[in-house]
């Protein structure tokens, strides 16, 4: 079969296969699905804003979110009041709610010192009036445990980053865990840092483990439904790692522990609970398989916990659970392979093995968080060659691995729970929709993760420090440049990239009864491409695809 990618010969793909009929809705299943859910979410980038919404649109279900001048921009926090109003005046059936940005601004304001203890609880006070006024609703909840590392803000602070994390985890390793042997380290440590950075390092991390908590107790009181409380960029040792342990016994004291999940993570879970909302009474079952070694016996980089463990606590999530036989949806991993295998050998096993699934009638959503922040090009290409890739659940290879296993998990899961009450009911409901969401979503992580990530950002890089720039702190007028550059590179790679894998496969839209609807792809008819943030880490790209 021949082959064309980017970065190598690939391939078209082979012809869409039709899923296995789902298990029809029960009735009591139909009313317990939510049909609007309010999102406040971590921050404006799109894989908290867009990656959320389309992992809804692929369900058939439409997001209300604060109008965009409220969550402010990079390092603009945005405004928690604004947003805490702005949640009185939504009516919804569920409500998925960053307590990040709702308390702080955001993810990298949380990261500051500079939002108030006073000003974090008057602003997640709005979730007690959210109870109280709609004692019926869903409230689901993200709260984030603070990261070891401070942001790269292009300043003289960014000196400090790297210092500030050796001591961050020097001191849980001395002070929390005994280890006196290193403490000379640790007084060396410190005496690097200037005595205001840690002050106002510690300040935050104290004012946001106070939140974390009140969280857990707000669980327990019945305020909250559900919460997750994620680990941004963790390590097994760290004063991250000594709050965690201290929320997880208070999980235990108050009795929550079924309805509190601490997992490493952040960017992913906006998606994965709205994805947990829309499956709500569906109880999904997953089963997994890997590409290298267990993941039992494997952790993934920037994570504290086995990435099966990390795999068991998003399902857990998402309101599923992992089982060893049959299952409604199968997670393919690509984990390593064990010292001395042939990793060639172990990947075309892994997809064809993966096209075997499909060709069976699986549901298959292939997890690829091998590589901190890209895809692993040597899969995908493989996958390119060797799938429809149409014809999956959803992938993801973005960021960290509980980013990726969480973004490809909420986007499968969502899309799921849809085919199958696609089969429950009265009348033909509007399939296109979703469809087209669905596909378009699933362009957007290929592209994004693969040919962005691997290609196009790098040259970008290469681009911006060639010319003196900074690509993690671009001027007004660099990140306008750029906007145009970046928009002249990735737009033909992403028609490339739809004509080669997309184009002319079918897509299962839903079923009525004994009958399958598809319907082609036929066209890529716009793609929207800009930088979010004044950096290139991250891009916005929306495509917009139609059927024939």
């Amino acid at each position: 079969m021949r082959r064309r990618t980017l970065l190598a010969a690939g391939a078209g793909g082979l012809a869409a296969v039709a899923l296995g009929a789902p298990a029809r809705a029960t009735t009591g299943e139909q009313q317990a699905r939510a049909t609007r859910i309010a999102l406040v979410p971590l921050d404006d980038r799109p894989v908290n804003t867009y990656c959320a919404e389309m992992t809804a649109a692929s369900a058939g279900v439409a997001l209300h979110q604060p109008p965009r001048e409220l969550l402010g921009r990079f390092f603009v926090p945005g405004d928690g009041a604004a947003i805490a109003r702005w949640l009185g005046t939504v009516d919804a059936d569920a409500y998925v709610i960053s307590v990040s940005m709702l308390a702080y601004g955001g993810l990298i304001a949380s990261r500051t010192a500079t939002p108030t203890p006073e000003q974090a609880r008057a602003n997640v006070a709005a979730i007690r009036a959210l109870r109280a006024a709609r004692p019926d609703a869903v409230i689901e909840i993200h709260d984030t445990i603070q990261r070891l590392a401070l942001t790269s803000t292009g300043t003289p602070l960014d000196a400090y980053i790297t210092a500030l994390v050796n001591w961050a985890k020097l001191y849980d390793q001395v002070e929390n865990l005994g280890q006196e042997q290193l403490r000379a380290q640790l007084d060396a440590a410190r005496a690097g840092i200037p005595d205001e950075i840690v002050t106002d390092y510690l300040a935050a991390r104290a004012r946001n483990h106070e939140i974390n908590r009140l969280m857990v107790e707000w669980v327990a009181d019945g305020t909250i439904s559900h919460l997750v409380l994620s680990e941004d960029d963790t390590a097994p040792v760290g004063l991250a790692r000594a709050e965690r342990v201290a929320l997880e016994q208070l999980a235990v004291e108050l009795g929550v522990t079924d309805r509190v999940e601490i997992f490493p993570g952040a960017d992913e879970v906006d998606a994965l609970l709205v994805a947990r909302v829309i499956a709500t009474g569906t109880a999904p079952t997953y089963r997994i398989e890997y590409a290298g070694v267990s993941g039992e016996t494997w952790t993934a980089a920037l994570e504290g916990i086995p990435f099966a463990e990390n795999i068991r606590r998003h399902v857990r999530s998402v309101g599923g659970t992992v089982v060893e036989g049959r299952a409604d949806i199968v997670l393919a991993v690509n984990t390593p392979s064990a010292g001395g295998a042939d990793r060639g050998a172990d990947l075309d096993a892994f997809v064809t093995r993966v096209g075997a699934l499909l060709a069976s009638g699986e549901q298959v959503v292939v997890v690829d968080p091998l590589i901190v922040n890209k895809a692993d090009h040597e899969l995908v290409a493989r996958m390119e060659g060797g799938l429809d890739l149409a014809a999956l659940l959803s992938y993801s290879g973005w960021n960290t691995g509980g980013n990726a296993l969480g973004l490809a998990l909420g986007h499968g899961t969502a899309r799921w729970a849809y085919l199958r009450r696609s089969g429950a009911g009265f009348g033909v409901p509007e399939l296109a929709g979703p469809g087209r969401a669905h596909a378009a979503y699933l362009l957007y992580r290929f592209v994004k993760d693969d040919p962005w990530k691997n290609v196009v950002q790098t040259e970008a890089y290469a681009h911006a420090r060639a010319q003196g720039w900074n690509p993690l702190s671009l001027t007004a007028e660099q990140k306008t440049y750029f906007d145009g550059w970046v928009r002249q590179q990735l737009e033909p790679v992403t028609r490339r990239y739809f004509a080669e894998h997309f184009a002319g496969h079918r897509i299962v839209l839903g079923r009525r009864g004994a009958r399958t609807f598809t319907a082609r792809l036929s066209a890529l008819e716009s793609v929207r491409i800009d930088l979010p943030w004044d950096r290139l880490f991250e891009v916005t790209l929306e495509p917009t695809v139609s059927f024939a």
